[in-house]
């Protein structure tokens, strides 16, 4: 085995097969994972719920779905062949899948009406889905190999459900424009680009995702980035 994703198995992944050969180690780390996000999404739903019950607006509850979209793939997905396993992976997958959920209703005026900001975000919404429904259980938050989904959305950007989170978090601070919430997907989008790049070096060791990055040249943005 001479290629670059076997040598990328011995060096730095962790094979997990089957249901019986799950290593240990690797099955406490992923339900930990899983129940972290849980958490911070319980979280999220107290600070956006409570005051709306108080008179609040309803177009940060918008947000509510798209999170917990995250929550539900993340408790459906399949086992992994093989996941990267350093700390470094792991810590910046969490603290990017968790800082926006940081968020809050804010304070001051929206920057852009609030039917155009949860159009906005609707649609952001509806293009995560659209990337969610496609993956199905290969879903995850640390990158991993569970399988190539290249058709639907992908065929556009090669990770459109960031593409669609993104949107969505655009409209949320322009609705609710506070240095905190600006601080909090600032941290998350300072985190998503190495995310990204890690995910791509993983999966590019599959000589189909190399023909893939060739035919999709651009990751969020068309013509961009």
């Amino acid at each position: 085995m001479n290629t670059p994703l076997a040598w990328t198995i011995r060096t730095t992944l962790v094979p997990v097969s089957g249901t019986n050969q799950v290593p240990s180690a690797g099955f406490w780390i992923d339900l930990a994972e899983r129940l972290i996000v849980l958490v911070f999404y319980g979280g999220l739903i107290c600070r956006l719920l409570f005051p709306f019950l108080h008179g609040g607006e309803v177009g940060g509850l918008l947000l509510l779905p798209s999170e917990g979209l995250v929550c539900l793939f993340a408790l459906l997905r399949r086992p992994t062949r093989v996941m990267l396993r350093r700390w470094q992976d792991w810590g910046l997958a969490l603290a990017a899948t968790i800082a926006p959920m940081l968020v809050q209703p804010g304070v001051g005026d929206p920057i852009i009406p609030l039917p155009l900001g949860a159009s906005l975000l609707l649609s952001g919404m509806a293009i995560q889905l659209h990337a969610k429904l496609s993956l199905g259980r290969r879903f995850g938050c640390v990158p991993a190999h569970r399988g190539l989904q290249l058709g639907g959305p992908y065929r556009f950007v090669r990770h459109p459900m960031y593409a669609g989170y993104l949107l969505s978090h655009v409209a949320f601070l322009l609705m609710n424009p506070t240095w905190w919430n600006l601080a909090a997907y600032a941290f998350c989008y300072a985190l998503q680009t190495p995310r990204l790049l890690a995910e791509e070096k993983l999966l590019s060791g599959d000589p189909e995702y190399q023909g893939y990055m060739d035919r999709v040249p651009y990751r969020l943005v068309p013509g961009l980035f």
